[in-house]
């Protein structure tokens, strides 16, 4: 991947290193600037009350597992991951964003190795320059969640397949690697597994074309297959949850996907907010939404597609791979794996997803995949002819083909999938992102014969970028900006206040600012801890559109209003007891509570 001229060697880890340093300033600056968001309060030790959050304080390995499966969308690694690292560095907001921002900036210097691979060196160049300024990736990066170790996964894993494929005597290393990168980029997210299939059917799809026998990577992949299987039925039982329902507008993210991947925030797409309510998009970026940038980007796509050919390479010659009776080792500890996962759930779990019947029947899905690739084994050299000739054009054949079914296959197959079940969402995506650049990389490149245009080209796209960081930094995923709404509050509380809230996981930010051991907090019963506490003043937190509830009001009727504390988005509203001298001062504090 690394030329072996020594002054070539170094331009290259030169100009490497200069793209990575921008990648890092753009991460690392105001890496802790944003308030803490809903989907971070996942990221596990955060302290939290009990029975008043969501998701429930993780203090334990066990409690991040098993609190992942039952009430998550996701897979469980990034959380068994952050649980280890905030055991050593803490939970402050840099701590918890940090490892984002470094697997994001790890992805810029692994774009430009699998362009080398490709053949695409050029291109590749390009790709990294575009990973490193491109908006949604930086922002993305400095969020405590699972997105940039999926695509700095999915990278790698390709990368890997493509060293395998090069092979020509079985290298255990690798092929274990490979393995192990692709079950973690399968415990990371579930969209990975769009990724997977692609590298699968781009294997396979090569084998075949060429009249090759089985190769050992696609005896391999069925291996990892047979193994990842039972985080397929811990999907299926975690789709049971409200919030895996997502988008289901193929058109409107196709678009803004072609767009160099959600180069700017659309409300509808990204799942976004303003940082202000007088926040507007610049000129260029209301410019290039209303359609010329897709019609520019389709064009980019079309050209890299057509650009990018395959080198003199032969590819997938090694045969030898991991026998049948691993495959059916495999589908063993598959089936052991789902039966102790329906155990758990029906045995810890209070009020179980009703997709626990679906998982239940997917018990023999290893077996079933081992199954499959005996079968595939076995008819390989009688499978018919027709269709290699539409295998072997440039599209899918060799390392340029990986790039470019990557670029487009995972994408198609998370939109067909959301035509009968929405999951579609930008950040899900950002994996493909690196792919995707660098196929639009390539018809830049393409371009280059004509001078003026190419350099046209390059400025136009790099002003494209910096709008689209300018847009992003303007962003936020909460709405609502709870470090400065704890902070205007913060100095009006008292030890003794009651703080009267809603339990809903949009508001646990809050207990991040505000901490329990400090404050007391109460989310039900309202009534009862008025008759505890009477002589105690109580705090109303109501935000977004929350009114207050007929129990709080209930709970207040004997109060008065002394003090309120707004934001957008967020209030609070502060009562002390009174007497009541009427029903009718009675009636005037219920309806002021209502308001």
């Amino acid at each position: 991947m690394i030329p072996s001229n020594r002054n070539s060697r170094w331009l290259t880890l030169a100009g490497l290193t200069l793209l990575v340093i921008l990648g890092a300033y753009l991460r690392f600056v105001d890496l802790d600037a944003r308030s803490m968001t809903h989907p971070e309060m996942w990221v596990p030790n955060i302290p939290m009350p009990e029975g008043l959050s969501e998701p429930r304080q993780r203090l334990t390995l066990w409690k991040v597992l098993t609190g992942t499966l039952s009430t998550d969308t996701h897979p469980p690694f990034f959380y068994v991951l952050m649980w280890a690292w905030t055991k050593c560095f803490g939970t402050s907001i840099w701590s918890i964003r940090l490892p984002s921002a470094l697997l994001g900036i790890a992805c810029i210097p692994l774009v430009f190795c699998l362009a080398s691979l490709a053949g695409q060196r050029t291109a590749g160049w390009v790709a990294a320059g575009l990973l490193a300024a491109n908006g949604p990736h930086v922002f993305w990066s400095k969020v405590a969640r699972m997105f940039s170790l999926a695509c700095f996964l999915g990278v790698l894993a390709t990368i890997l397949l493509l060293l395998l494929a090069r092979e020509t005597r079985p290298r255990p290393t690798l092929q274990i690697g490979y393995m192990l990168v692709i079950l973690l980029g399968l415990a990371t997210h579930i969209f990975f597994w769009a990724l997977f299939i692609t590298h699968i059917l781009w294997s396979f799809l090569n084998a075949w074309g060429k009249r090759q026998p089985i190769p050992g990577v696609c005896k391999l992949q069925i291996l990892t297959l047979i193994l990842g299987s039972p985080l397929v039925a811990f999907g299926v039982y975690q789709s049971g949850s409200p919030v895996a329902f997502l988008s289901g507008s193929v058109l409107l993210y196709s678009r803004e996907f072609v767009q160099f991947s959600f180069l700017f925030p659309q409300e509808a797409v990204s799942g976004l907010f303003a940082s202000s309510a007088s926040h507007s998009p610049g000129q260029l970026q209301a410019w290039t939404s209303a359609g010329p940038l897709f019609v520019f980007s389709l064009c980019l796509l079309l050209l890299g597609i057509r650009s990018m050919k395959q080198p003199g390479e032969t590819l997938l010659a090694e045969q030898n791979g991991p026998s049948g009776k691993l495959w059916i080792a495999a589908a063993g500890l598959g089936m052991l794996a789902i039966l102790t996962f329906i155990v758990m759930a029906n045995r810890f779990v209070a009020r179980p997803n009703p997709t626990l019947q679906f998982t239940k029947l997917m018990i023999i899905l290893p077996l079933l995949l081992a199954g499959l690739g005996f079968l595939i084994q076995r008819t390989w050299d009688r499978l018919p002819n027709w269709g290699r000739h539409l295998v072997n054009n440039g599209f899918f054949v060799g390392s340029p083909g990986l790039v470019k079914m990557s670029a487009v296959f995972p994408f198609v197959i998370l939109a067909t999938i959301s035509v009968f079940k929405p999951i579609l969402n930008q950040r899900g995506m950002l994996f493909v992102a690196p792919y995707l650049l660098l196929v639009l990389a390539g018809g830049m490149v393409s371009l280059l014969r004509k001078r003026w245009l190419g350099v046209s080209l390059f400025v136009l796209v790099g002003i494209l970028h910096g709008n689209s960081l300018v847009a992003y930094n303007a962003m936020r995923v909460d709405p609502a900006d709870f470090r400065t709404f704890s902070a205007m509050l913060a100095p009006h509380l008292q030890k003794t206040d009651l703080i009267f809230l809603q339990p809903n996981w949009s508001v646990t930010p809050i207990f991040y600012y505000l901490a329990e051991d400090h404050y007391r907090f109460v989310g039900k019963d309202y009534r009862e801890a008025c008759r505890q506490e009477p002589d105690a003043r109580v705090w109303a937190l109501l935000f977004y559109q929350q009114g207050m509830t007929g129990e709080m009001v209930e709970a207040l009727a004997d109060y008065q209003v002394l003090q309120r504390v707004e934001m957008p988005h967020a209030r609070a509203i502060l009562y002390s007891r009174r007497r009541l001298e009427s029903l009718s001062q009675q009636r005037e504090v219920r309806e002021l509570g209502s308001k």
